[in-house]
């Protein structure tokens, strides 16, 4: 299998988040150090107000950071899973396809293009009950006593079929007949349980079981592959 990599919007990301939440705790402890030296108050009262608001931007950054290293732990996972299948080197994986051609913005978190078919792959890395019925996702996860709460999940469904019609208008763009593209939410932390019902066109699967989806029959022809990697290899760096 070949990979293709195309973006580190992720760890962008993080890095951005990390060195915001370091910077502010920094600044007001810098104005802490100087007025205790100096003896000046002026510096010690306007370190102390900066790290009270340092606060409130770390537990706001912090959180961003924690959910883009989870984000970039989930595809650390499936891009060893997918590996590990012995897929051949017909197939090419997109990781990070920029979506409207702007990292920064959104990005698909994998493409795969091969004789099995064309597939999109949205990871999630969360842990806990993972739950689905009627369009409403829950996440239960279970606190340091055991006892439960819920987590945030957001709507990953959703996110999927847009990155799915994007993938489709490109293709349409480029002049490709569009063949079926199946879309799977590959839930990749070892810890997740689910229990997830009611999807017809998409599938939700944890990383272990991405091999029941892409199946040993040729359902792709080696033209409409070649052009569909012709396609993607525009975005390669």
């Amino acid at each position: 299998m070949r990979e293709v990599f195309l973006s580190d919007h992720l760890k962008k990301e993080a890095r951005k988040n990390l060195a915001i939440c370091l910077g502010a705790v920094g600044f007001g402890s810098a104005l802490l150090v100087t007025g205790a030296v100096t003896g000046i108050m002026l510096p010690v009262v306007l370190g102390g107000v900066a790290l009270v608001s340092s606060g409130f931007i770390v537990t706001k950054r912090g959180r961003m950071y924690v959910t883009y290293r989870c984000g970039m732990r989930g595809e650390y996972v499936l891009r060893n899973r997918l590996r590990s299948l012995g897929l051949s080197d017909e197939h090419t994986a997109y990781y990070n396809l920029p979506v409207n051609g702007n990292a920064k913005v959104s990005d698909i978190d994998c493409v795969l293009v091969g004789p099995s078919g064309l597939f999109v792959f949205e990871v999630k890395h969360h842990r806990g009950l993972i739950f689905h019925r009627n369009g409403i996702w829950a996440q239960i996860k279970a606190g340091r006593r055991g006892s439960p709460y819920a987590g945030h999940l957001g709507d990953p469904s959703a996110q999927l079929s847009r990155n799915i019609r994007y993938l489709k208008a490109r293709l349409e763009r480029a002049d490709l007949k569009t063949p079926w593209i199946q879309g799977a939410i590959v839930f990749t932390n070892p810890q997740a349980v689910l229990d997830i019902d009611g999807f017809r066109r998409i599938k939700a699967i944890t990383a272990k079981n991405l091999r029941q989806i892409i199946s040993a029959r040729r359902t792709l022809s080696s033209e409409q592959a070649h052009g569909i990697n012709a396609c993607l290899s525009m975005s390669e760096k």
